[in-house]
């Protein structure tokens, strides 16, 4: 018989002790990350054909595969990506949160704090110990929104090194899969490299915890890897660097570019927010979608309670007789204007005033030019506000152009017609909890008297109640001269059934400086405005003088009306309610996102562990094939003895 009895027993003795280095190979990487459970492969070696029969010549190690799945990996990598994001935006919120709570609370307390010493004022108008003790308490208040607003500034400066660190993370991710993509290459002409593609895979997870990718395997066994399945990280063996650059309008607001490694000078920008996914994807939405909409909601409170103090402060007079000058620092100031707008085209400059407070959303915009149209977009919600030719004025033979939007509380000035496709940022409140500063000195500056009061006539029959204050006069309009007062204010006859209100100066000169009926319960004329409550009958009277005495509480009584007053969010909200939206918002977002982070978690965690039933190492399973394939070696080798004694016995054969 021909068959090699001795060669059937060195073929089995080589497949098991392949087998015992696979297993022992396997027990020994059981807690190495990424590793998958590797198996040897075998199948029986040429039969031989003798005597009438085929007989079988022993066996051969075919292959060492690894147990792995590819639709297991790839859900396990859309997965571990999802978790990623919503576990780093949830961290990230939380901080938000709980420093949005501690704020919150400090400026509720200083509030109470300030009201209660304008309460005192009112009392006691000639007191200053109770003026300055309000002055005290305003800068309080304007610590709390210097603080928070350096506290997220800061926090944005952190949040993009931390984007420049995981730009440069992801480069170093992206080399080594297309190194490792070279290698597997070099290695897969002789055989399965298994761990070179485990620890190619392993780096292919470790990128998607960092951005959203997709993969595609070449029939040379290397790996594409597509940003979003967009724009290339790898491919092949040349790897796609990450860089960060200076954003535009807002440099600060740094952007991702992709720099093709054939062409260094070219590069793809890459467009952040959520649909970058991972943790990278988790810090451009929380930079730009959050922290910035966070300090314009802040912002926003911050000028409407600078708007509303200064414009009481401009209606009355302080303790030395003077009108008043600014409590807080103007909110329309020329380098705030400047500071609330942002172009890509270093020729064009503009400028946002702010027209009413109480219009304000806390939004920021871009502002686009298409050759003659502009569009604005609410860069949160998205929502759009198209700008028609009536919106815009131009004041020839000057380039100027303003772009009016009553409805959303501000103007728009620009220094030049932009050119086509140009982009600009409004940010009408973001630098507002930075600009708030308290401009009085002394609690003396304070103006708590009235520059004019009002008596009734105490025979009046209606009910009519009258309130005055100083405004400021609607051009061509002009201010009263202080020579006409006291001003005296009939209610007349107005021949349709009904009442006007008529109001003359001292001498009674006509026309009247007012002959009509009010609008929304107000009448103004000159810089007067007459604000009426109730019911007049005909020939009620009124007198309107100037206040005597800049000690009385006149205007102080104005200052006190700010807390209850809703005049943010279109009447709807007072400072306090506003502050509390703007906390439970962050509040509510923090809840749902920890929801979200969870249920990724768990999706992550049910995937992984599909993968491990097939690619993980079972300490138990490796034992038993540990025994097994030791018995068979053995065996092998007891057939490789027999095999050399029957050798030997037939050469003792004479």
């Amino acid at each position: 018989m021909a068959v090699d009895i001795y060669q059937t027993g060195v073929s089995g003795l080589l497949a098991a002790q392949g087998q015992l280095a696979t297993t022992g190979h396997n027990i020994a990487n059981v807690n190495t990350e990424g590793f998958s459970r590797q198996r040897v492969e075998q199948m029986t070696t040429l039969q031989m054909y003798s005597g009438g029969q085929f007989y079988g010549t022993g066996t051969r190690v075919t292959d060492v595969t690894r147990m792995y799945q590819e639709y297991a990996f790839k859900d396990v990598l859309v997965n571990n990506t999802e978790k990623a994001g919503a576990e780093s935006l949830y961290n990230q919120l939380s901080f938000l949160d709980k420093n949005l709570a501690g704020v919150n609370e400090g400026l509720a307390s200083s509030l109470d704090d300030m009201y209660q010493a304008i309460n005192a004022v009112v009392d006691n108008p000639g007191n200053l110990g109770n003026r300055d003790l309000m002055l005290a308490n305003a800068k309080d208040i304007t610590n709390h929104f210097n603080e928070y607003y350096s506290a997220l500034e800061q926090e944005m400066n952190i949040k993009n090194r931390d984007i420049e660190s995981r730009a440069e993370h992801v480069t170093s991710l992206t080399s080594g899969i297309a190194e490792l993509n070279q290698q597997i290459l070099n290695a897969g002409l002789n055989g399965s490299p298994n761990d070179l593609l485990d620890q190619r895979d392993r780096l292919i997870q470790e990128l998607g915890q960092e951005v959203k990718i997709t993969t595609i395997k070449g029939q040379d066994g290397m790996i594409s890897v597509m940003l979003g399945g967009r724009e290339p990280l790898v491919s092949g063996n040349q790897a796609y660097a990450m860089e960060v650059r200076p954003g535009s309008p807002d440099p600060q607001q740094t952007e991702l570019y992709l720099s093709n490694p054939n062409n260094p000078d070219h590069a793809t920008r890459v467009k952040g927010s959520q649909a970058l996914g991972g943790e990278m994807g988790a810090l451009f939405h929380y930079r730009d979608q959050i922290l910035g909409p966070n300090l314009s909601d802040m912002g926003k409170v911050a000028v409407a309670i600078a708007d509303a103090f200064n414009e009481v402060q401009k209606q009355g007079v302080d303790l030395n007789g003077e009108v008043g000058k600014n409590f807080f620092t103007d909110i329309n100031a020329p380098e705030a204007q400047a500071n609330r707008f942002l172009s890509n085209n270093p020729n064009v400059n503009g400028a946002v005033e702010i027209t009413d407070t109480g219009k304000l959303t806390g939004g920021e915009y871009t502002l686009k030019y298409h050759g003659g149209d502009y569009m604005l977009t609410d860069i949160t919600s998205g929502e759009t506000f198209a700008i028609d030719a009536a919106d815009v004025e131009n004041t020839p033979p000057s380039t100027e152009q303003t772009i009016n939007r009553p409805d959303l509380g501000f103007s728009i000035t620009l220094s030049d017609v932009p050119d086509s496709n140009d982009e600009m940022q409004i940010r009408p409140t973001r630098q507002g909890g930075n600009d708030l500063k308290v401009e009085l000195n002394t609690g003396d500056q304070i103006a708590a008297s009235g520059a004019i009061m009002v008596d009734a006539n105490k025979d009046n029959t209606g009910t009519a109640k009258v309130g005055v204050q100083v405004v400021e006069p609607t051009p061509p309009a002009t201010a009263i001269d202080e020579a006409d007062y006291p001003l005296t204010v009939k209610v007349e006859d107005d021949g349709a059934g009904g009442v006007k209100y008529v109001v003359t100066d001292k001498n009674g000169t006509l026309p009247a400086l007012f002959d009509g009926q009010p609008t929304d319960g107000s009448i103004t004329f000159g810089d007067v405005q007459m604000n009426i409550q109730g019911d007049a009958k005909e020939f009620d009277q009124f007198v309107i003088k100037q206040a005597k005495g800049s000690g009385n509480n006149t205007n102080a009584l104005e200052f006190a009306d700010l807390q209850n007053k809703k005049w943010l969010d279109n009447g709807k909200s007072t400072v306090t309610d506003s502050l509390n939206k703007t906390a439970v918002e962050i509040g509510g977002l923090t809840r749902n996102q920890r929801v979200k982070a969870e249920a990724a978690g768990a999706a992550y965690n049910q995937s992984y562990d599909r993968m491990l039933s097939t690619s993980g190492v079972n300490l138990d399973e490796e034992a038993a094939n540990l025994l097994r394939y030791q018995q068979s070696y053995m065996a092998s080798a007891r057939v490789v003895t027999v095999a050399s004694e029957t050798m030997n016995t037939l050469l003792q054969i004479r």
